[in-house]
């Protein structure tokens, strides 16, 4: 299974986000926030169809929110972490496909992170050509990396420095 693909927008990604918040917010105490973001959270911008979810929460309480993101079956991924953000993933049951990825970005409620995270998502759904410029660079991407992960980031990454730059 190839993991970089490009796929059109489906509006089910907003109720599998919400399905999702849901499961997390009845489960998961000391949470501030939990934002939509990535492509899935902008209407009409495809992408690899996996839904990010950002998990803003106290610096203090970042330690027992990842704890509890674990019990719920979520994967800490080390290597797809930084000194400000620890990211995590699940495969879910899904209605249109086998499983669908979910990624947890955890980090400090308003801190930058959290900023570039929301910031980026807001400006491309305010800015429809830029989304729509976006579209066409993750789908040449997705085709010339081939599946190649560093190779399809290093592909996108001037265009969202871009675009953080100006949020």
């Amino acid at each position: 299974m190839k993991k970089y693909v490009y796929k059109a927008y489906d509006t089910l990604f907003i109720e599998l986000f919400q399905k999702e918040k849901e499961r997390i917010s009845t489960h998961v105490p000391h949470i501030l926030a939990i934002e939509h973001v990535g492509s899935t959270a902008v209407p009409g911008l495809g992408g690899k169809g996996i839904i990010d979810i950002a998990i803003g929460t106290e610096k203090s309480s970042i330690e027992g929110v990842s704890k509890e993101l674990v019990r719920l079956g979520y994967e800490f991924r080390a290597n797809g972490s930084t000194e400000d953000r620890l990211f995590f993933r699940i495969d879910l049951p899904d209605p249109k496909e086998p499983v669908r990825r979910y990624h947890v970005h955890l980090t400090v409620h308003q801190s930058s992170i959290w900023k570039e995270l929301v910031g980026f998502r807001d400006y491309l759904a305010a800015h429809p050509d830029e989304m729509r410029q976006y579209a066409e660079m993750k789908k040449s991407a997705a085709s010339s990396a081939n599946d190649d992960g560093e190779a399809y980031r290093k592909l996108k990454d001037p265009f969202i420095a871009k675009i953080i730059k100006s949020i």
